[in-house]
């Protein structure tokens, strides 16, 4: 049986997306993770901490490459992995899954976890979290070079038994903050696989914004495309329209869009390799011409973007640029974002620069460096009104400024005097 024109339409279009794909440079994937797994151990070796103890799926997945039900993951500390300062990373997963680590250059060997949150340890959990640190103790004393490690995320008593057996526990989401803050060159090759996912994303999401449309039904085109061209999950729901753009951070429903009306998006597509590619773009509902205002916030929103993007350069402090960043009007400022540029690799990441006016609140200052990547926010928007508009660029820092990652194009319209 032939397939509906419209199925068949959908086919050819993956077809050209994933021949796209294969024409990108390759990423060499086993250098990827060793290089990855080494920044870590960098970081560590140059603060003399004998390990890291990782629980965060993103984290896992940094320094190992090994992932299984990640959201799941992020919300049931179930799989654990303790990556030592020298040597390769110990992975304690679900019972009988040794074959996740099968191939991994950067694990030397996979244990059954023990589990010992509530609704998986039961009356159980005290037990459990004894024999949990006897075996991460006797571990970290046989593997490691001290006994000083650090953590991404651990209830208290777990810390707490760690600490009865003579383990120096310490936080060290910062650490590895600092070693993903700069993206090797095959990070970046995975990174530009994941823009082309949501590019073809958003042009589909673009073709089918028409009147009686559901927030729902593109929001799953965001998430179809990016399965079907081999990526993870999207993090958030943020594609919204109409009123539903001012205030910002709403999430898609099951309203349908009417001609005239906005359409504001925000990625957050955690594409192949695990990278997350985060722009933004608001765009028309047609038929319909945009209104004065429409533009009026477009052109905003897209000034902003442009002059952060040209400030942007290897050398410059966090707070130099704020102080130097495209101030918002003062009409719109009550819905000011409040966040200027942030890291972004897996996740949103190290550093996130504040607007000039909440900088002092800002704990650090710190500088951009040749190689990060960021994606720069704006979002224009008057309180009492309906209209907002969302835009946001992705961009890696050069020697001499930035270069796109992700390359959407804008609208025409709504920049047209």
């Amino acid at each position: 049986m032939d397939a509906p024109p419209e199925r068949e339409g959908r086919l050819m279009a993956f077809e050209e997306a994933r021949k796209s794909l294969a024409a990108l440079p390759a990423v060499n994937v086993e250098r990827m993770r060793l290089e990855r797994l080494q920044r870590l151990q960098n970081e560590l070796q140059a603060r003399d901490l004998g390990a890291m103890l990782l629980y965060d799926p993103v984290n896992v997945r940094y320094a190992t490459d090994c992932r299984s039900m990640q959201i799941w993951t992020m919300h049931n500390s179930a799989r654990y992995c303790l990556v030592p300062a020298d040597g390769k990373a110990i992975m304690f997963d679900f019972l009988n899954s040794e074959n996740l680590s099968d191939g991994l250059e950067t694990i030397g060997e996979t244990r059954p976890g023990t589990l010992w949150f509530s609704h998986a340890a039961g009356p159980r959990r005290a037990s459990l979290i004894e024999k949990w640190a006897d075996e991460l103790a006797s571990l970290i004393r046989e593997r490691c070079g001290n006994n000083r490690i650090i953590i991404d995320r651990l209830d208290a008593d777990g810390r707490s038994a760690l600490e009865r057996r003579g383990i120096d526990v310490g936080f060290g989401q910062d650490v590895i903050e600092q070693a993903r803050r700069i993206k090797t060159v095959d990070e970046q090759k995975a990174q530009a696989h994941s823009a082309l996912v949501c590019e073809t994303a958003l042009k589909n999401m673009h073709e089918q914004t028409e009147p009686g449309v559901s927030e729902n039904e593109l929001w799953a085109t965001l998430v179809h495309v990016n399965a079907a061209l081999g990526g993870d999950y999207i993090e958030t729901r943020l594609v919204v329209s109409g009123t539903k753009t001012n205030p910002w951070l709403s999430e898609a429903s099951e309203r349908q869009i009417q001609a005239g009306e906005l359409l504001g998006i925000d990625t957050d597509m955690v594409g192949p390799c695990g990278y997350n590619t985060d722009i933004s773009r608001t765009w028309l509902c047609h038929p319909g011409k945009p209104s004065k205002e429409q533009k009026t916030l477009y052109k905003l929103s897209f000034e902003q973007i442009h002059h952060n993007m040209w400030l942007l350069r290897a050398g410059l402090s966090f707070r130099e640029f704020s102080q130097r960043s495209w101030k918002v009007p003062e009409r719109y400022s009550e819905r000011d974002f409040g966040v200027l540029p942030h890291g972004i690799g897996m996740c949103n990441e190290y550093p996130v620069v504040p607007a000039p006016h909440l900088f002092n609140q800002a704990v650090y200052d710190g500088h951009f460096e040749e190689n990060m990547t960021v994606s720069l926010e704006s979002y224009i928007a008057e309180a009492g009104t309906k209209n907002g508009v969302k835009l946001e660029e992705m961009v890696r820092i050069t020697a001499t400024g930035t270069e796109l990652v992700a390359a959407y194009p804008f609208e025409d319209e709504l920049l047209a005097d």
